[in-house]
């Protein structure tokens, strides 16, 4: 389908991220330890300036940088002499005294992002906070209702100068910070997330490019999971084994390692039973088939989801990371969400380009219908005494069924066929016996004749599966004399005084044996004489009762018309049947052919 594509190559398929570097850019720019990213100064000063009012102890906020971020707390009552009054007053109990600098970090995700520093002073007399104040800043921390007790208790352990308790305090104080930034993370992560699969998916409504779906989706795995690389694989029709189509941050060379056959890949079979398959280190997983080769790209982690539309298979996508690495459930669902969009994208693709193609095809095949209706008598030839008048109603664009007339000198020949099958092949082979039948008929008299070269051309040309039946007669101009022979064709009847004969000479369907014999038949019309012959199509019409029209209704049908033209009993005819099945589809193609024989002409020789 597509090359594949490798992260360095100078491409600019890329609508999210534009190359890895922009990747790693961009993560760091969003996941720099700051505090300030997700507290602002503010708030910051307002935390400090809470502890400070409660504990009487001076602190400051500092950033990863050891930089302050807050400015010391202003209070009216602070005493020039601080240092001497805090190592008067404060008392060792049980923990010691508080060092002059005491540093609490404040811990993200394992990151240092900041830090409270007690700087060892101990403001005035002003910091001593009352209910009001205990309650306020519970309500800053977001302490609930049944521990606020156990909370304010703290704080006036604090006040009466348990240091040991402030330090406790400091740290609590410490994790809320820490809990809010790692909170803010999420939110900003998850909102970056659902931006790039909104984005994603619409950019992928508008492809119609299945390689350039596959490099898109590649990319935006490996930024908004924020990892080394990925890779799309897609099972090949068989559906036995999964090729490399898009890559990103991967060598060519890793992709072309080897075959991933299905059944000897147990990631790749469950991922494509809709779960996500985690592997921590590819080196030492058994499940890895080429765990040399990961090595040696310099890959650890991986996570795999199976790209799944309707339930139907596509192929599975893979994200890679440098190092060993948990991933989380949301980017497991991530992941997956992923997968399932480029799945969606691709089939959409596939199936716009199947719409396109079949838009094409019918196209053609109407052209071709229209062409196969040209080859149908366009009206009846004027031959007294003979009228004539014939129908073709095929149930798809394209039929095997067809009928025509060939005046020949004195005479009229008629053919009525029926080609086994439907649509293309049949109108491919009904074209074949029409043209046949017009090349023998010019130079051969004798029907039993025109019939054996038909066949045996056919037999020769044509599949055992492949063949025609049918019906062809001469009508003589001046003697009203027909000569007839049936090829497997259902049997012509001849309406006479009120009652039916069967035509029946002739032999074998065309196109079986290229040896077989055919008889002929004469019968001398006369004048009102009805001659109707057909294709089984009418016969096996059925309606909603998956009852068959039949041969009763039709030599009813001609029985009802039969004192008036041609046309009109072909007419009545097929009316008859259109009723009889109602609404439902015709599952044949029907043709109907009809002639009355008239007085004879006076002026024919």
């Amino acid at each position: 389908m597509s090359s594949l594509t490798n992260a360095n190559s100078n491409d600019t398929t890329r609508p999210i991220a534009s190359s890895a570097s922009a990747v790693s850019s961009k993560q760091a720019e969003r996941f720099q330890p700051q505090l300030t990213r997700h507290l602002n100064t503010a708030a910051l000063q307002e935390i400090q300036d809470g502890f400070t009012a409660v504990t009487g102890l001076e602190a400051v906020i500092i950033d990863a940088d050891n930089a302050a971020i807050t400015q010391p707390t202003v209070t009216d009552e602070r005493q020039a002499e601080r240092e001497q009054a805090l190592r008067d007053t404060l008392r060792a109990d049980g923990a010691g005294p508080l060092k002059e600098r005491f540093e609490v970090p404040i811990l993200v995700n394992d990151r240092r992002m900041g830090a409270i520093v007690l700087t060892g002073e101990r403001l005035g007399a002003g910091a001593q906070p009352g209910g009001e104040t205990c309650e306020q800043l519970a309500d800053r921390f977001a302490i609930a209702g049944e521990h606020r007790g156990a909370f304010c208790k703290s704080i006036q352990s604090i006040i009466s100068g348990r240091e040991s308790e402030a330090v406790r305090f400091v740290y609590l104080l410490a994790d809320v910070i820490a809990e809010v930034c790692r909170q803010d993370i999420a939110v900003r992560q998850r909102a970056d997330e659902l931006s790039t699969l909104y984005r994603l998916g619409a950019l992928l409504a508008g492809q119609r490019d299945v390689e350039h779906v596959l490099k898109v989706v590649a990319a935006s795995a490996t930024e908004v999971i924020n990892v080394k690389a990925a890779s799309i694989r897609l099972l090949n029709e068989a559906g036995d084994r999964l090729q490399p189509e898009a890559v990103f941050g991967l060598s060519k060379a890793y992709m072309q390692k080897g075959p991933i056959i299905l059944e000897k890949s147990p990631i790749d079979m469950v991922s494509l039973t809709g779960r996500v398959v985690y592997v921590e280190d590819m080196a030492t997983d058994p499940r890895v088939l080429y765990p040399q080769d990961a090595e040696r790209e310099g890959l650890a982690s991986i996570l795999s989801a199976g790209m799944i539309y309707r339930g139907q298979q596509v192929g599975v996508m893979r994200v890679y990371t440098a190092e060993t690495r948990h991933f989380t459930e949301f980017e497991q669902n991530l992941l997956l969400a992923l997968a399932q969009a480029a799945a969606a994208a691709i089939q959409n693709v596939r199936l716009a380009a199947d719409r396109s193609e079949a838009r094409r095809v019918q196209r053609q095949v109407k052209l071709a219908g229209q062409v196969q209706r040209r080859l149908m008598p366009a009206e009846a030839p004027k031959m007294p005494p003979f009228d004539v008048a014939g129908r073709y109603e095929p149930c798809f664009e394209l039929g095997g069924d067809f009928y025509d007339y060939m005046p020949l000198e004195h005479s009229l020949g008629l053919i009525v066929g029926d080609v086994v099958g439907k649509g293309v092949p049949a109108s491919l082979l009904m074209a074949t016996v029409r043209a046949a039948f017009r090349a023998h008929a010019e130079d051969t008299y004798d029907l039993d004749e025109v019939m054996a070269k038909v066949n045996a051309g056919l037999s020769r040309d044509t599949l055992d599966n492949e063949f025609a039946t049918v019906f062809y007669a001469t009508l003589d101009t001046r003697s009203r004399r027909m000569t007839y022979c049936s090829a497997g064709h259902d049997p012509a009847l001849l309406l006479r005084d009120g009652k039916f004969i069967e035509l029946t000479d002739g032999g074998m369907v065309l196109g079986v044996d290229g040896e077989a014999e055919f008889d002929k038949g004469i019968v001398d019309l006369q004048p009102g004489d009805v001659l109707v012959a057909y294709s089984d199509g009418l016969t096996d019409a059925m309606n909603f009762d998956h009852e068959k029209f039949g041969r009763r209704r039709v030599r009813q049908a001609i029985l009802d018309t039969a004192a008036g033209p041609a046309r009109g009993i072909v007419n009545h005819v097929l009316w008859q049947m259109r009723r009889f099945i109602g609404l439902k589809d015709q599952n044949d193609d029907v043709t109907l052919l009809a002639v009355k024989v008239g007085e004879p002409d006076q002026n024919s020789e």
